[in-house]
């Protein structure tokens, strides 16, 4: 059996950049699925009719060595036992290398203006103009195109993220959830699966309603989701749920909206009911570093707040009772409660 964060076993191998880049060229080429379903390869066959000459063969083979990927002796050469153990995880290890690949450039080309000015860095960005939120309200072809790129990322976060959320948090106590900031659904379809009796409203953009629909259908659980665009600032949110719930929404929110949004939960909901915040929170960069992996969600570094700051606005917003835990992952996650 997986456990929740056992996902992490990927980290090491997608922190320097270097390496990650030979990484993810090892799958793209092929190597990496070579040995994977064989115990050990030999030297000579493992490279053989692949797209690479025999100096480009030789350094991707010793840089994996050196970072762990592979493994070789008199025998042969084989995968390490440490890496084999994120192959269950290659979908997030792959989407987390093909975007900072992306947005490498930002980083390389723009950090002076990332530090100096959050404005000027986003006119420029890679990762705001692929971040176009503007292209979410109008459902066409183009638009849903340009937002599933996006959404593939952070499916795939959520994918693993969130069964750490239901490990960390009682949803069975609930029956009507509203997930706002639902993205593709995949936060509500897990918890839906641990939960057989709850039925979960995915409210978001148009356009990525709709591509959240066709991300669940077929699944089991999306007979008890249904998806509700809406535009939260204006639009009153809609009553009837025990439970409102933003999974790493929140950080995308200036502080007022926030504190306007946290109001109107309070207000749709019954007396006892709840709302669950699942965010990441301020990194120390002092104790985690930097890793290339985490390019894309360590952009957003001005936006993740300490755990005071929501306690505040959900006390301004009237909610009581409330409970925090702190969740280390591959950066700190925080997931706070609170009664209305």
């Amino acid at each position: 059996m997986i456990m929740s964060s056992e996902y992490l076993c990927i980290e090491p191998f997608i922190r320097d950049a270097l390496a990650g880049r030979m990484l993810q060229a090892a799958f793209e080429l092929g190597v990496i699925d070579r040995l994977a379903n064989r115990t050990v390869c030999a030297a000579d066959q493992l490279f053989r009719r692949l797209p690479l000459d025999r100096h480009g063969a030789e350094l991707l083979r010793q840089t994996l060595e050196n970072n762990g990927v592979l493994a070789s002796d008199d025998v042969g050469i084989r995968l390490t036992d440490s890496f084999r153990r994120t192959l269950p995880f290659r979908d997030l290890m792959l989407t987390k290398l093909q975007f900072a690949e992306l947005f490498a450039t930002d980083y390389v080309t723009r950090l002076p203006q990332l530090l100096q000015s959050e404005e000027d860095f986003m006119r420029t960005a890679k990762l705001f103009e692929l971040f176009d939120y503007s292209r979410c309200h109008e459902v066409t072809p183009e638009n849903c195109i340009q937002t599933a790129r996006w959404m593939k990322l952070t499916t795939a976060l959520t994918r693993y993220e969130a069964p750490v959320c239901c490990d960390h948090f009682n949803f069975s106590q609930s029956r009507r959830m509203l997930d706002l900031g639902g993205n593709s659904g995949e936060f509500a379809r897990q918890v839906c699966e641990r939960t057989p009796h709850l039925h979960v409203t995915v409210g978001d953009l148009p356009v990525v309603c709709h591509v959240g629909r066709e991300h669940l259908s077929g699944t089991e659980e999306a007979a008890r989701i249904q998806f509700q665009p809406l535009h939260f600032l204006n639009e009153s949110l809609p009553s009837g749920y025990d439970l409102i719930s933003f999974k790493s929404v929140l950080h995308d929110w200036p502080e007022e909206a926030v504190r306007i949004l946290l109001t109107r939960c309070r207000d749709a909901l019954a007396p006892g009911g709840r709302v669950l915040i699942f965010e990441r929170t301020s990194i120390d960069f002092r104790s985690s570093g930097m890793s290339y992996g985490q390019l894309p969600v360590l952009l957003f570094f001005r936006s993740y707040r300490p755990a005071e700051s929501y306690a505040q606005f959900l006390s301004e917003a009237g909610f009581r009772n409330m409970e925090l835990q702190l969740i280390p992952l591959d950066v700190p996650f925080l997931l706070m409660t609170a009664e209305a």
